[in-house]
Protein backbone atom coordinates (compact mmCIF):
# COMPACT_ATOMS: atom_id res chain seq x y z
CA UNK A 1 0.00 0.00 0.00
CA UNK A 2 1.48 3.36 -1.04
CA UNK A 3 1.24 6.69 0.77
CA UNK A 4 -1.78 7.83 -1.21
CA UNK A 5 -3.74 4.70 -0.34
CA UNK A 6 -2.82 5.08 3.33
CA UNK A 7 -3.93 8.73 3.27
CA UNK A 8 -7.23 7.72 1.67
CA UNK A 9 -7.82 5.23 4.50
CA UNK A 10 -7.22 8.01 7.03
CA UNK A 11 -9.75 10.16 5.20
CA UNK A 12 -12.25 7.27 5.32
CA UNK A 13 -11.81 7.06 9.09
CA UNK A 14 -12.18 10.81 9.61
CA UNK A 15 -15.27 10.98 7.42
CA UNK A 16 -16.77 8.02 9.29
CA UNK A 17 -16.29 10.05 12.47
CA UNK A 18 -18.23 12.96 10.93
CA UNK A 19 -15.38 15.19 9.74
CA UNK A 20 -14.24 16.54 6.38
CA UNK A 21 -10.78 15.48 5.20
CA UNK A 22 -8.73 15.96 2.02
CA UNK A 23 -5.29 15.32 0.60
CA UNK A 24 -3.62 18.73 0.21
CA UNK A 25 -0.50 20.53 -0.95
CA UNK A 26 2.31 19.24 -3.10
CA UNK A 27 0.85 15.75 -3.38
CA UNK A 28 -2.12 17.11 -5.35
CA UNK A 29 0.18 19.12 -7.61
CA UNK A 30 2.42 16.10 -8.25
CA UNK A 31 -0.53 13.82 -9.03
CA UNK A 32 -1.94 16.29 -11.55
CA UNK A 33 1.50 16.46 -13.17
CA UNK A 34 1.57 12.67 -13.43
CA UNK A 35 4.27 12.21 -10.81
CA UNK A 36 4.34 9.99 -7.73
CA UNK A 37 3.90 12.21 -4.63
CA UNK A 38 6.93 12.11 -2.35
CA UNK A 39 5.02 13.45 0.64
CA UNK A 40 1.29 13.18 1.34
CA UNK A 41 -0.50 15.44 3.84
CA UNK A 42 -4.11 15.49 4.98
CA UNK A 43 -6.18 18.52 6.06
CA UNK A 44 -9.34 18.08 8.09
CA UNK A 45 -12.11 19.91 9.89
CA UNK A 46 -11.37 17.79 12.98
CA UNK A 47 -9.54 19.50 15.83
CA UNK A 48 -6.23 17.94 16.92
CA UNK A 49 -7.76 16.22 19.95
CA UNK A 50 -10.54 14.86 17.75
CA UNK A 51 -7.95 13.49 15.30
CA UNK A 52 -6.17 11.78 18.18
CA UNK A 53 -9.45 10.25 19.32
CA UNK A 54 -10.01 8.70 15.87
CA UNK A 55 -6.55 7.09 15.53
CA UNK A 56 -4.86 4.89 18.14
CA UNK A 57 -1.26 5.83 17.29
CA UNK A 58 -0.36 9.51 16.93
CA UNK A 59 2.52 11.88 17.71
CA UNK A 60 2.06 15.56 18.61
CA UNK A 61 4.54 16.94 16.07
CA UNK A 62 3.00 20.44 15.85
CA UNK A 63 -0.21 20.27 17.82
CA UNK A 64 -0.15 23.99 18.68
CA UNK A 65 -0.49 24.64 14.94
CA UNK A 66 -3.04 21.89 14.48
CA UNK A 67 -0.73 19.13 13.18
CA UNK A 68 -0.82 15.55 14.40
CA UNK A 69 1.33 12.78 12.93
CA UNK A 70 -0.81 9.67 12.46
CA UNK A 71 1.18 6.45 12.42
CA UNK A 72 -0.25 3.91 10.02
CA UNK A 73 1.29 0.76 8.56
CA UNK A 74 4.90 1.78 9.13
CA UNK A 75 4.47 5.34 7.96
CA UNK A 76 3.64 8.71 9.50
CA UNK A 77 1.14 10.99 7.73
CA UNK A 78 0.61 14.56 8.93
CA UNK A 79 -3.02 15.45 9.58
CA UNK A 80 -3.62 19.17 10.10
CA UNK A 81 -6.77 21.00 11.15
CA UNK A 82 -8.12 23.63 8.73
CA UNK A 83 -6.62 26.91 9.90
CA UNK A 84 -5.90 30.53 9.16
CA UNK A 85 -2.71 32.36 10.10
CA UNK A 86 -1.96 35.99 10.89
CA UNK A 87 0.66 38.37 12.26
CA UNK A 88 3.96 37.19 10.75
CA UNK A 89 6.17 39.59 12.74
CA UNK A 90 9.35 37.60 12.01
CA UNK A 91 8.58 37.01 8.29
CA UNK A 92 8.54 33.30 9.03
CA UNK A 93 6.05 32.02 11.60
CA UNK A 94 2.48 33.17 12.22
CA UNK A 95 1.94 34.99 15.51
CA UNK A 96 -1.59 33.60 15.62
CA UNK A 97 -3.20 30.42 14.33
CA UNK A 98 -6.99 30.04 14.30
CA UNK A 99 -8.74 26.77 13.53
CA UNK A 100 -11.57 27.04 11.00
CA UNK A 101 -14.12 24.73 9.41
CA UNK A 102 -13.66 25.95 5.83
CA UNK A 103 -11.32 24.16 3.43
CA UNK A 104 -11.19 27.23 1.19
CA UNK A 105 -9.99 29.41 4.08
CA UNK A 106 -7.30 26.84 4.81
CA UNK A 107 -6.12 26.77 1.20
CA UNK A 108 -6.13 30.58 1.06
CA UNK A 109 -3.15 30.76 3.45
CA UNK A 110 -0.89 28.68 1.18
CA UNK A 111 1.92 30.08 -0.95
CA UNK A 112 1.15 29.38 -4.62
CA UNK A 113 -1.99 28.37 -6.49
CA UNK A 114 -0.38 25.13 -7.67
CA UNK A 115 0.02 24.18 -4.00
CA UNK A 116 -3.42 25.42 -2.94
CA UNK A 117 -5.53 22.55 -4.21
CA UNK A 118 -7.15 19.66 -2.38
CA UNK A 119 -8.19 16.16 -3.40
CA UNK A 120 -11.05 14.05 -2.09
CA UNK A 121 -10.54 10.35 -1.47
CA UNK A 122 -12.36 9.81 -4.79
CA UNK A 123 -9.77 12.03 -6.55
CA UNK A 124 -12.08 14.98 -7.14
CA UNK A 125 -9.99 18.18 -7.22
CA UNK A 126 -11.02 21.16 -5.10
CA UNK A 127 -9.39 24.21 -6.71
CA UNK A 128 -10.69 27.59 -5.50
CA UNK A 129 -7.70 29.65 -6.74
CA UNK A 130 -7.07 28.36 -10.26
CA UNK A 131 -4.17 26.04 -9.55
CA UNK A 132 -5.07 23.59 -12.32
CA UNK A 133 -5.07 26.35 -14.92
CA UNK A 134 -1.67 27.56 -13.69
CA UNK A 135 -0.35 24.01 -13.87
CA UNK A 136 -1.57 23.75 -17.46
CA UNK A 137 0.05 27.08 -18.32
CA UNK A 138 3.25 26.26 -16.35
CA UNK A 139 2.91 29.34 -14.15
CA UNK A 140 3.93 30.02 -10.55
CA UNK A 141 1.39 32.46 -9.08
CA UNK A 142 1.01 33.56 -5.47
CA UNK A 143 -2.34 32.91 -3.82
CA UNK A 144 -4.10 36.26 -3.47
CA UNK A 145 -1.85 39.26 -2.85
CA UNK A 146 1.79 38.31 -3.54
CA UNK A 147 3.24 41.05 -1.32
CA UNK A 148 1.18 39.77 1.59
CA UNK A 149 2.25 36.15 0.99
CA UNK A 150 5.94 37.10 0.95
CA UNK A 151 5.63 39.36 3.98
CA UNK A 152 4.11 36.41 5.84
CA UNK A 153 7.04 34.12 5.04
CA UNK A 154 9.96 35.51 3.06
CA UNK A 155 11.21 32.02 2.24
CA UNK A 156 8.28 31.72 -0.17
CA UNK A 157 10.23 33.92 -2.60
CA UNK A 158 13.02 31.37 -2.71
CA UNK A 159 10.45 28.59 -2.98
CA UNK A 160 9.15 30.28 -6.13
CA UNK A 161 12.68 30.20 -7.52
CA UNK A 162 13.03 26.55 -6.56
CA UNK A 163 9.72 25.60 -8.20
CA UNK A 164 10.88 27.35 -11.37
CA UNK A 165 13.87 25.02 -11.36
CA UNK A 166 12.04 21.93 -10.18
CA UNK A 167 9.09 22.21 -12.57
CA UNK A 168 10.47 24.40 -15.35
CA UNK A 169 7.64 26.90 -14.76
CA UNK A 170 7.68 30.67 -15.18
CA UNK A 171 6.75 33.01 -12.30
CA UNK A 172 3.65 35.03 -13.20
CA UNK A 173 4.54 38.71 -13.70
CA UNK A 174 2.84 40.13 -10.60
CA UNK A 175 4.47 37.41 -8.48
CA UNK A 176 7.90 38.06 -10.04
CA UNK A 177 7.53 41.83 -9.49
CA UNK A 178 6.60 41.24 -5.86
CA UNK A 179 9.71 39.11 -5.31
CA UNK A 180 11.86 41.93 -6.66
CA UNK A 181 10.13 44.44 -4.36
CA UNK A 182 10.46 42.24 -1.28
CA UNK A 183 13.83 40.60 -2.02
CA UNK A 184 15.60 42.15 0.97
CA UNK A 185 13.21 40.33 3.32
CA UNK A 186 15.04 37.06 2.61
CA UNK A 187 17.70 38.25 5.06
CA UNK A 188 15.29 37.55 7.93
CA UNK A 189 15.11 33.84 7.06
CA UNK A 190 17.26 31.30 8.89
CA UNK A 191 20.24 30.23 6.79
CA UNK A 192 19.36 26.55 7.28
CA UNK A 193 16.01 27.05 5.54
CA UNK A 194 17.67 28.98 2.72
CA UNK A 195 20.24 26.25 2.15
CA UNK A 196 17.54 23.56 1.95
CA UNK A 197 15.84 25.47 -0.88
CA UNK A 198 19.12 26.14 -2.69
CA UNK A 199 20.08 22.46 -2.41
CA UNK A 200 16.75 21.51 -4.00
CA UNK A 201 17.28 24.13 -6.70
CA UNK A 202 20.81 23.00 -7.56
CA UNK A 203 19.67 19.38 -7.92
CA UNK A 204 16.53 20.10 -9.96
CA UNK A 205 15.83 19.18 -13.58
CA UNK A 206 15.47 22.79 -14.76
CA UNK A 207 17.98 24.37 -12.40
CA UNK A 208 19.24 26.86 -14.98
CA UNK A 209 15.80 28.45 -15.25
CA UNK A 210 15.54 28.82 -11.48
CA UNK A 211 19.08 30.11 -11.07
CA UNK A 212 18.57 32.68 -13.80
CA UNK A 213 15.39 33.90 -12.11
CA UNK A 214 17.24 34.01 -8.77
CA UNK A 215 19.56 36.65 -10.18
CA UNK A 216 17.05 38.45 -12.42
CA UNK A 217 14.70 38.96 -9.48
CA UNK A 218 17.44 40.56 -7.39
CA UNK A 219 16.95 37.96 -4.68
CA UNK A 220 20.52 36.69 -4.97
CA UNK A 221 21.88 40.09 -3.89
CA UNK A 222 20.57 39.49 -0.39
CA UNK A 223 21.91 35.96 -0.01
CA UNK A 224 25.29 35.13 1.56
CA UNK A 225 27.94 35.05 -1.20
CA UNK A 226 25.27 36.53 -3.45
CA UNK A 227 27.78 37.73 -6.05
CA UNK A 228 28.62 34.11 -6.89
CA UNK A 229 25.08 33.49 -8.17
CA UNK A 230 25.34 36.33 -10.70
CA UNK A 231 26.83 34.45 -13.59
CA UNK A 232 26.16 32.65 -16.85
CA UNK A 233 24.44 29.39 -15.96
CA UNK A 234 24.17 28.00 -19.50
CA UNK A 235 26.90 25.40 -18.85
CA UNK A 236 25.46 24.29 -15.54
CA UNK A 237 24.94 20.48 -15.32
CA UNK A 238 21.33 20.02 -14.22
CA UNK A 239 19.71 17.17 -12.31
CA UNK A 240 22.86 16.36 -10.33
CA UNK A 241 23.54 16.10 -6.57
CA UNK A 242 23.28 19.46 -4.83
CA UNK A 243 26.97 19.63 -3.93
CA UNK A 244 27.83 19.43 -7.62
CA UNK A 245 25.93 22.71 -7.99
CA UNK A 246 27.78 24.40 -5.14
CA UNK A 247 31.08 23.12 -6.56
CA UNK A 248 30.22 24.37 -10.07
CA UNK A 249 29.51 27.85 -8.74
CA UNK A 250 32.74 27.99 -6.72
CA UNK A 251 34.89 26.48 -9.47
CA UNK A 252 33.40 28.72 -12.13
CA UNK A 253 34.19 31.81 -10.06
CA UNK A 254 37.63 30.61 -8.86
CA UNK A 255 36.32 30.85 -5.32
CA UNK A 256 37.12 28.72 -2.30
CA UNK A 257 34.92 27.04 0.29
CA UNK A 258 35.25 29.96 2.71
CA UNK A 259 33.03 32.06 0.44
CA UNK A 260 30.01 29.82 1.13
CA UNK A 261 30.85 28.85 4.71
CA UNK A 262 27.89 30.93 5.94
CA UNK A 263 25.53 28.23 4.62
CA UNK A 264 26.58 25.92 7.46
CA UNK A 265 27.40 22.81 5.54
CA UNK A 266 27.71 19.61 7.54
CA UNK A 267 31.23 18.29 8.07
CA UNK A 268 30.61 15.57 5.48
CA UNK A 269 29.30 18.11 2.97
CA UNK A 270 32.26 20.41 3.57
CA UNK A 271 34.79 17.61 3.09
CA UNK A 272 33.14 16.40 -0.12
CA UNK A 273 32.78 19.92 -1.53
CA UNK A 274 36.44 20.62 -0.86
CA UNK A 275 37.39 17.29 -2.45
CA UNK A 276 35.37 18.10 -5.58
CA UNK A 277 37.03 21.51 -5.90
CA UNK A 278 40.50 20.02 -5.40
CA UNK A 279 39.81 17.21 -7.85
CA UNK A 280 38.43 19.39 -10.64
CA UNK A 281 41.42 21.71 -10.34
CA UNK A 282 44.01 18.92 -10.73
CA UNK A 283 46.41 19.69 -13.61
CA UNK A 284 46.34 16.06 -14.82
CA UNK A 285 44.65 12.79 -13.94
CA UNK A 286 47.28 10.23 -12.94
CA UNK A 287 46.58 6.92 -11.21
CA UNK A 288 47.67 8.48 -7.94
CA UNK A 289 45.39 11.47 -8.50
CA UNK A 290 42.36 9.28 -9.13
CA UNK A 291 43.18 7.12 -6.11
CA UNK A 292 43.07 10.03 -3.68
CA UNK A 293 39.46 11.06 -4.29
CA UNK A 294 36.11 9.50 -3.44
CA UNK A 295 33.81 8.22 -6.16
CA UNK A 296 31.40 11.09 -5.51
CA UNK A 297 34.18 13.67 -5.87
CA UNK A 298 35.45 12.07 -9.08
CA UNK A 299 31.98 11.90 -10.64
CA UNK A 300 31.40 15.60 -9.94
CA UNK A 301 34.90 16.62 -11.00
CA UNK A 302 34.60 14.81 -14.34
CA UNK A 303 31.30 16.57 -14.98
CA UNK A 304 32.57 20.03 -14.06
CA UNK A 305 35.89 19.65 -15.89
CA UNK A 306 34.14 18.32 -18.99
CA UNK A 307 36.72 15.55 -19.39
CA UNK A 308 36.06 12.49 -21.52
CA UNK A 309 38.07 10.14 -19.31
CA UNK A 310 35.96 7.79 -17.21
CA UNK A 311 37.55 8.55 -13.85
CA UNK A 312 35.43 6.04 -11.95
CA UNK A 313 36.48 3.27 -14.31
CA UNK A 314 40.13 4.25 -13.89
CA UNK A 315 39.75 4.12 -10.14
CA UNK A 316 37.99 0.74 -10.22
CA UNK A 317 40.94 -0.67 -12.21
CA UNK A 318 43.54 0.40 -9.65
CA UNK A 319 45.27 -2.46 -7.77
CA UNK A 320 43.97 -1.10 -4.44
CA UNK A 321 41.14 1.24 -3.49
CA UNK A 322 42.41 2.31 -0.06
CA UNK A 323 45.36 1.83 2.29
CA UNK A 324 43.45 -0.96 4.04
CA UNK A 325 43.75 -2.99 0.80
CA UNK A 326 47.55 -3.05 1.02
CA UNK A 327 48.98 -6.55 1.43
CA UNK A 328 51.16 -5.27 4.27
CA UNK A 329 50.60 -3.17 7.38
CA UNK A 330 52.66 -1.19 9.82
CA UNK A 331 52.99 -4.30 11.99
CA UNK A 332 54.77 -6.09 9.13
CA UNK A 333 57.26 -3.25 8.73
CA UNK A 334 57.90 -3.23 12.49
CA UNK A 335 58.52 -6.96 12.44
CA UNK A 336 60.87 -6.80 9.43
CA UNK A 337 62.98 -3.97 10.87
CA UNK A 338 62.72 -4.67 14.60
CA UNK A 339 62.38 -0.91 15.12
CA UNK A 340 59.96 0.94 17.38
CA UNK A 341 57.08 3.02 16.07
CA UNK A 342 57.74 6.53 14.81
CA UNK A 343 57.18 8.92 11.89
CA UNK A 344 59.29 6.66 9.67
CA UNK A 345 56.54 4.03 9.73
CA UNK A 346 53.90 6.23 8.11
CA UNK A 347 56.38 7.58 5.58
CA UNK A 348 57.33 4.12 4.38
CA UNK A 349 53.73 2.90 4.27
CA UNK A 350 52.84 5.94 2.17
CA UNK A 351 55.76 5.24 -0.15
CA UNK A 352 54.68 1.61 -0.58
CA UNK A 353 51.08 2.71 -1.13
CA UNK A 354 52.07 5.10 -3.92
CA UNK A 355 54.22 2.51 -5.71
CA UNK A 356 51.42 -0.07 -5.57
CA UNK A 357 48.84 2.39 -6.86
CA UNK A 358 51.10 3.51 -9.70
CA UNK A 359 51.75 -0.10 -10.69
CA UNK A 360 55.46 0.05 -9.89
CA UNK A 361 55.11 -2.61 -7.19
CA UNK A 362 52.73 -5.57 -7.04
CA UNK A 363 50.37 -5.71 -4.09
CA UNK A 364 51.93 -8.95 -2.93
CA UNK A 365 53.29 -9.33 0.59
CA UNK A 366 56.43 -11.22 -0.34
CA UNK A 367 57.32 -8.88 -3.20
CA UNK A 368 56.69 -5.84 -1.04
CA UNK A 369 58.88 -7.33 1.70
CA UNK A 370 61.78 -7.93 -0.68
CA UNK A 371 61.49 -4.45 -2.16
CA UNK A 372 61.12 -2.81 1.23
CA UNK A 373 64.09 -4.55 2.85
CA UNK A 374 66.28 -3.61 -0.11
CA UNK A 375 65.14 0.01 -0.09
CA UNK A 376 65.21 0.30 3.67
CA UNK A 377 68.75 -1.03 3.78
CA UNK A 378 69.78 1.41 1.06
CA UNK A 379 68.13 4.24 2.94
CA UNK A 380 69.94 3.33 6.16
CA UNK A 381 73.28 3.50 4.39
CA UNK A 382 72.70 6.45 2.05
CA UNK A 383 69.69 8.25 3.51
CA UNK A 384 67.87 7.96 0.15
CA UNK A 385 65.20 5.83 -1.41
CA UNK A 386 64.87 4.99 -5.09
CA UNK A 387 61.72 5.47 -7.09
Amino acid sequence: MNSMEKAERLIDALEAAGFEAYIVGGAVRDLLLGAEPSDVDVATSALPEQVKAVFPRTVDTGIQHGTVLVLTEGEGIEVTTFRTESGYSDSRRPDQVAFVTSLTEDLRRRDFTINAMALTKDHIVVDPFGGQSDLDNRIIRAVGDADERFREDALRMLRAVRFAGQLGFEPEQATADSISRNADRIQAVAIERIKIELDKLFSSRHAKKGLEFLTESGLSRYLPAGRLFCRDWTRFPENQPALTGWAFMLHDTYAGFDEVRAYRFSNDERRLLQQILAAVREPEWTKWTVYQYTDAALAAARLLAGVETDLLRLKSELPIQSKSDLAVSGLDLLEWTDHSRGPWLREWLNFIEQRVVKGALANDKQQIKEWFLHEYSNHQSTGKTTD
